[in-house]
């Protein structure tokens, strides 16, 4: 083989491992991130794995066959909520001519914002709730070593 036909070869390679890496790294990318909703998941093209960007770090989402309406429903009974049919097309409607602000958003923004801030605050609430009454029991009761040392 002829130096130059070495050279030709060395060079060949290099361009092509150069193109290889740019086509991969710039046009192929392995990972795409999306927003959905409110939050970030990043994708993985390959195996198709897939993670949810929660507390700073990314979390592995796993795939469940679960039927979600009968557990929903299950929970719901357990939990004593109660349920309420509504035309949730109208309510958004009205909520939106009502407050300017949320006209921008899309109805499942929408939702997910309502259901984070209404479950915030409710779970919130029930936990100072539960606190303060934790609290004034304690204060009520007279610990247990005072009485002795009232002689």
């Amino acid at each position: 083989m002829k130096s130059s036909n070495k050279k030709y070869l060395i060079f060949g390679v290099i361009i092509g491992l150069l193109l290889a890496f740019l086509y991969f790294h710039y046009f192929a990318p392995r990972y795409e991130i999306k927003k959905t909703g409110i939050s970030l998941v990043k994708i993985d093209k390959w195996t198709g794995s897939s993670w949810r960007f929660v507390d700073n770090n990314w979390k592995k989402m796993v795939d469940m066959d679960e039927n979600w309406e009968r557990v929903d429903k299950t929970l719901q009974e357990a939990l004593k909520v109660p349920f309420v049919e509504v035309d949730t097309g109208s309510a958004l409607m009205k909520l939106r001519e009502k407050y300017p602000v949320l006209k921008d958003l899309s109805d499942d923004e929408l939702q997910e914002r309502i259901k984070l801030v209404y479950s915030k605050l409710v779970l919130l609430n029930l936990y100072l709730n539960d606190f303060l009454k934790t609290n004034q029991d304690t204060k009520t009761r007279e610990p247990a070593g005072d009485e002795s040392n009232k002689e």
